[in-house]
């Protein structure tokens, strides 16, 4: 198996900052990739290609899906957008830079919370001392269900 080539992540807080780096890698600012770092800066969550095509439910222009994949791609290869799986469904894309969060999904509502990495140290300890594994939840999450699920399924309705 092949890894496409990756730049490191490149810490651009908000867009104008993300667009010169764009501009220092050599890149142009196109319209189309404007939109697509716009959405994602426009919220604090992941979002699929549909959603920023759809834009973002009236809050920014539609655009071209095809487009919009191009786009991320070029994106993710200057290390501005990395991309994650948050259980079934289409990837997701968030910008590269700055802090990263891990994700909890709960396997039965859906529902994804988003986590500093440090809260997750004491799980990355436990499988690095018994499987000799280094464990990361960015591009995949932690899977389980979350605590109300859980107490509904301790507590099923008779």
């Amino acid at each position: 198996m092949t890894r496409t080539h990756r730049a490191p992540p490149v810490d651009a807080p908000d867009l104008d900052s993300a667009l010169d780096a764009l501009r220092e890698q050599g890149m142009r600012a196109s319209a189309a990739r404007r939109l697509v770092l716009g959405a994602l800066y426009a919220v604090d969550t992941p979002l699929t290609a549909e959603q920023i095509a759809g834009g973002l439910a009236g809050r920014l222009p539609r655009s071209d899906p095809a487009s919009v994949y191009r786009n991320l791609e070029v994106l993710e290869r200057a290390g501005l957008v990395r991309h994650v799986h948050l259980g079934h469904g289409p990837g997701r894309y968030a910008r590269a830079g700055g802090p990263q969060h891990e994700y909890l999904l709960c396997d039965e509502c859906g529902a994804v919370r988003a986590l500093e990495p440090a809260a997750l140290d004491p799980v990355r300890d436990v499988i690095r001392r018994e499987l000799g594994h280094e464990a990361r939840f960015t591009h995949f999450p932690l899977t389980g269900l979350c605590s109300d699920c859980a107490q509904a399924a301790a507590n099923p309705r008779r």
